[in-house]
């Protein structure tokens, strides 16, 4: 049995609803870049690319919805050091999100979850986790917009190359903080390590498995004309130098010799000399405190000038 054909259940002009929504963020919300991923080799089982890269900027107007100030836990002290978890909940236009972005981007239906938004008032990059496309739910029978759950997006040797400065340099400040190393030979694959893939060296031994690695890092930088690799999150310790000692990529299967090391900016944490030391422990604190001049009961007449 259908509805009843003389009720009309969405009465009115959609358009409008559609116009005054898109107004609305034009007037009440920000400017935002959306900033697509490009997936560069896609591991089916586990669903994730560790080889992103992010090459394009849309300029596209959104509402933040909430207007307190990022959601989230916040900045928070863990076992891994200070963690960023501010969290943030956008509202995009459908049609205007089809005009700016999808329409240059042919596999681009919608936002994904994946891709980055780009705050330029607070200079932030989040990551869009969860896309809502049915919120609100149908009035007049169609839906007007898309709510983006965001979170501080984590840089994970990314190749970010949008052409905008701000959100570029994400990847350039990582690159102040590497290893190079200045390779020699080739051994075995092709001529390219792949950005942020893991490279390992087995000590003393060429063409080995990834699991009698010695040592282990990410690649942030290669460069194959001069041959220089930079690597960051080195694991174990990198031997350099002889006839043996070369470092292999885990995916690309590239391995060269190693020349030498060059190390720039690496901040190694440093241990107290001596576990005598005063480091801030409370049982190195020893107080010898009179008892008898803490606290005095003596009774005496504030207003007696000392007499009683």
């Amino acid at each position: 049995m259908s509805i009843n054909p003389y009720f009309k259940k969405y009465a009115g002009d959609a358009s409008v609803v559609e116009d005054l929504t898109i107004e609305t963020i034009k007037a009440m919300g920000h400017d935002f870049i959306y900033i697509p991923r490009t997936l560069i080799d896609l591991d089916d089982v586990f669903g994730e690319d560790i080889n992103s890269k992010y090459d394009d900027g849309y300029e596209l107007e959104m509402y933040i919805q909430n207007v307190d100030g990022f959601e989230g836990e916040g900045d928070i002290l863990s076992k891994f050091g200070l963690e960023i978890r501010d969290r943030m909940t956008l509202v995009v236009s459908k049609r205007r999100f089809e005009k700016t972005v999808a329409t240059y981007e042919s596999k681009i239906k919608r936002p994904r979850e994946g891709d980055l938004i780009y705050f330029p008032f607070s200079k932030t990059l989040f990551e869009i986790n969860f896309v809502e496309h049915e919120n609100p739910f149908y009035q007049l029978g169609k839906l007007y917009t898309y709510v983006l759950n965001c979170e501080v997006f984590t840089y994970s040797h990314e190749d970010i190359d949008t052409g905008i400065s701000d959100i570029d340099k994400v990847e350039s400040d990582r690159q102040d903080f590497m290893i190079n190393l200045q390779l020699g030979n080739l051994i075995s694959g092709a001529t390219a390590y792949y950005q942020g893939e893991t490279v390992f060296q087995i000590s003393g031994s060429t063409g080995g498995a990834y699991s009698s690695a010695t040592s282990t890092a990410n690649v942030v930088a290669w460069n194959a004309t001069g041959k220089t690799l930079g690597i960051s999150n080195l694991s174990g310790t990198l031997n350099t130098g002889g006839t043996t000692q070369s470092i292999k990529g885990a995916s690309s299967g590239v391995e060269y010799y190693i020349s030498s090391t060059e190390t720039t900016n690496v901040i190694i944490p440093q241990e107290p000399a001596s576990v005598d030391e005063d480091s801030g422990d409370n049982d190195e604190f020893g107080f010898e405190a009179d008892k008898g001049n803490i606290f005095d009961f003596t009774d005496i007449d504030p207003f007696s000038e000392g007499n009683y």
